[in-house]
């Protein structure tokens, strides 16, 4: 019978050593995590559901940003900090902003139609039932 040291780890303690423990994340970037969520919550409404959607930390971004799948490739919408206005990157290059800024009183489901908006106007999303163009079919 062998006998360990009360000191002594084992490698299933803290790992093998070769790969670092993952860092806890700093309070702002759980809280923009949470906001991505809740954006991507909103984003149900016009039919992106959770397979769709991913929130992660983006290091090329510097920030937090919710990934969209559509049928042209990913969009990604950082949660800039405080005040600024909310980014919109596609390809890995900015392509606009969204007409509102990150503040308190800027509700998560405001800031989800807005880029909903923002893929339809890009044909990137197709909303059913919310044609505001009118077309031969439902024009009398």
């Amino acid at each position: 019978m062998t006998r360990t040291a009360l000191f002594e780890t084992h490698a299933d303690d803290h790992g093998c050593g070769c790969v670092p423990a993952p860092a806890e994340p700093d309070p702002g970037t759980t809280a923009d995590i949470m906001q991505a969520r809740a954006i991507a919550a909103g984003l149900a409404e016009f039919g992106i559901g959770p397979a769709r959607w991913s929130a992660a930390y983006d290091h090329q971004a510097a920030a937090v940003v919710l990934r969209v799948d559509t049928p042209r490739g990913l969009y990604a919408l950082a949660i800039p900090a405080p005040g600024q206005p909310f980014p919109v990157r596609h390809r890995g290059e900015r392509i606009g902003a969204l007409d509102c800024r990150r503040t308190y009183g800027t509700a998560d489901s405001y800031t989800a139609a807005l880029f909903a908006a923002f893929l339809r106007d890009r044909a990137a999303l197709d909303i059913p039932g919310r044609d505001a163009c009118p077309t031969a079919q439902n024009m009398v």
